[in-house]
């Protein structure tokens, strides 16, 4: 946790030091609460289709597909798909 606000910045930072002390004492409390912030379940939503709908293009190479494809998990931290099913 002492590293987390050091990968911040702009309104991610802002929202961390606007938190209350001593209302993020664990690790479980920061991610909800960031995910909640930053993640709505309307966004989540729609990524989680994206890439549950995921599809290599035509003319697409597999490499680049895959990368394409991880891409979209790492921008949806909270996709809910097992590392398993990635």
């Amino acid at each position: 946790m002492r590293l987390f606000p050091f990968s911040l910045n702009g309104k991610a930072k802002a929202w961390l030091h606007s938190q209350p002390n001593q209302s993020l004492t664990t690790w479980r409390d920061v991610e909800t609460k960031f995910l909640a912030r930053f993640f709505p379940s309307s966004k989540n939503t729609e990524a989680r289709t994206t890439i549950a709908t995921f599809a290599q293009g035509a003319d697409e190479p597999l490499c680049e597909a895959w990368e394409r494809y991880k891409s979209l998990l790492r921008r949806c931290p909270n996709h809910g798909f097992e590392a398993k099913t990635c």
